[in-house]
């Protein structure tokens, strides 16, 4: 939120300049106090051109209907509670710091979590977010800090097996030529139910014989998604799942995240509460590489 409104904050001297801004966004938000004219696509055809008082007065409903998010954040609420599930895991030694870097990123010592849970990992940019899903799935080779989850500790090379990734840019783990061929190829064991159950929930049908990278922004990010679901493993980790996704999409994929809770641990690395009011049910915020609190979430509203 905090670096949304530094971009906010960044447009408004080019917009005072006379500078013309062509912003593409799923958020909106933000742009409502910023945008003067809103121009709504669809099938690579204009369907609406307005004013942003004219956008700001189409209902709830109505925006729902055309797959776009909401005006206002004050929609969203949720209660903190601080009780914990039975079945936990505890990352311990969680410390990091760069070469380049010599004062650590991340000094978590220890944290206790829900497993099982559906976790959002919250925070300004640079809070040691992205660094702490790294170390999590082993990928970080000078980290020594481990996981215990019941009586097994597991390293950081058996957090490698059993965990799962999906990088911000998505881009980076795209490898094969065809979709299909792209959900496949990290599947554990051949499931064909699952793998179309999966397909059809991320509405991924249509181009199972396309090449990924021939896909729009949104669409990678869900082929990246649903390698993860299909991939079997017990740690499922996120960085910015729905950056790119409107409001249709995100829902869909906070259905699905939502219904991995209790049979996998799935790590959410977000800014977006929309997403999170939908499918989290635990929250970590963290500040300058610690875990400042974190609480459950209950009683959502919409």
């Amino acid at each position: 939120i905090n670096a949304i409104q530094d971009l906010k904050e960044t447009l408004r001297p080019w917009k005072a300049q006379g500078k013309t801004i062509i912003i593409a966004e799923h958020r909106l938000y933000w742009l409502t106090e910023l945008c003067d004219r809103v121009i709504y696509l669809r099938d690579g055809s204009v369907e609406h051109d307005m004013s942003m008082p004219e956008f700001c007065r189409i209902s709830p409903e109505i925006l729902r209907k055309l797959g776009l998010r909401t005006l206002h954040l004050t929609n969203l609420c949720y209660r903190k509670e601080q009780s914990r599930t039975e079945e936990s895991f505890t990352l311990r030694n969680y410390r990091y710091s760069y070469r380049s870097r010599p004062a650590s990123v991340l000094d978590i010592p220890e944290v206790t979590l829900p497993r099982g849970g559906v976790i959002a990992i919250i925070g300004n940019n640079g809070a040691g977010k992205s660094t702490l899903s790294k170390c999590l799935c082993g990928l970080q080779k000078r980290f020594g800090g481990n996981c215990r989850c019941g009586e097994s500790v597991h390293s950081r090379r058996q957090m490698l097996k059993k965990s799962y990734l999906v990088m911000q840019d998505v881009n980076h783990q795209l490898f094969c030529e065809s979709v299909e061929e792209e959900l496949r190829l990290g599947m554990d064991e051949e499931n064909e139910a699952e793998f179309m159950r999966v397909m059809d929930s991320l509405e991924l049908v249509p181009f199972k014989e396309r090449h990924p990278m021939s896909l729009s922004g949104g669409q990678k990010q869900r082929v990246a998604i649903a390698s993860a679901l299909l991939a079997g493993k017990e740690f499922l980790v996120f960085d910015e799942p729905t950056s790119g996704l409107d409001f249709y999409h995100m829902e869909r994929t906070a259905g699905l995240l939502s219904s991995l809770g209790g049979e996998k641990t799935v790590l959410i690395v977000t800014h977006d509460p929309e997403l999170i009011v939908r499918c989290c049910d635990y929250v970590i915020h963290m500040e300058q590489g610690a875990v400042k609190e974190q609480y459950v979430l209950n009683e959502v509203g919409l």
